[in-house]
């Protein structure tokens, strides 16, 4: 007071912008942190919420993309088989989907999602569509029906110890037989065998069923040889064969409930 009364005010005034300047500016200072530090909850929040948003909509959109793919593979197996129906007009097909394998020591048996219901009996064929080109596919022998079910039935793989299929030789038509075999089972192939010393036979020839039997029809595909020997017991030549059905990763198949057989 005496300072502003002696006309020295501005001194006054300069000490109390001396004192207050530094608290103003650490107020300004604390406002902008505070109004940037709730901003950024701010936007974190807005954020969050958006990728709870976007990951909402990327479940939807793998789960439609999952369907979407499933029913591509649906409708290719149909149409594959409607193919196959074309070319065989005496087969009467049901569609079946592979639900259960219980391998055990060795693959002993497939589960089918089809039964009784569906008309399916014991014996009857299994198979499957191989693709082997832009819609080009091939028919092969996956095994037979063992058990039936209301719902399901299980299904024997061809190679397994006991089986057998008349086939024949693709390239020359000879005819052998094509049976499982215990040790080359656990190998997931299988035996041909009854070929004559002269026959015409060498790794790579194409196995076909010949219809010969009470199972399968003939022309269905079965396997490719990949070794062929002499079999000094029975005089007679021997081979080995790969299955073209692939019995880890085959989902689809179709069971044939009926087909005019060429052979009896």
């Amino acid at each position: 007071m005496i300072l502003n009364l002696s006309g020295h005010g501005s001194a006054v005034a300069d000490i109390a912008n001396l004192i207050i300047t530094p608290f103003q500016r650490f107020a300004d200072i604390v406002k902008t942190n505070l109004s940037g530090f709730t901003a950024y909850f701010t936007e974190f929040n807005r954020m969050k919420d958006k990728i709870a948003d976007l990951e909402e909509r990327l479940g939807i959109a793998e789960s439609l993309n999952e369907d979407s793919r499933k029913l591509k593979e649906q409708n290719d197996m149909l149409s594959s088989f409607y193919e196959l129906k074309k070319e065989r007009t005496d087969y009467n097909l049901q569609p079946a989907k592979i639900i259960a394998k219980d391998p055990g020591n060795y693959l002993s048996y497939l589960t089918i999602n089809k039964g009784s219901f569906h008309n399916i009996e014991k014996d009857m064929p299994v198979i499957a569509a191989k693709e082997i080109g832009k819609d080009n596919y091939i028919y092969i022998i996956v095994g037979y029906v063992s058990e039936v079910g209301l719902m399901s039935s299980k299904v024997v793989p061809f190679i397994r110890t006991g089986s057998s299929i008349g086939g024949y030789i693709g390239r020359t038509e000879e005819i052998g037989i094509v049976e499982g075999e215990f040790e080359l089972e656990k190998e997931g192939i299988c035996r041909w065998r009854n070929l004559s010393k002269e026959v015409d036979i060498e790794a790579g020839d194409k196995i076909y069923s010949s219809g010969m039997g009470s199972i399968y029809p003939e022309d269905l595909y079965i396997g490719e040889v990949t070794e062929v020997e002499a079999d000094l017991l029975s005089h007679t030549m021997k081979g080995r064969i790969k299955p073209a059905a692939d019995f880890n990763e085959i989902k689809d198949v179709m069971v044939i409930l009926k087909f005019e057989r060429s052979f009896y």
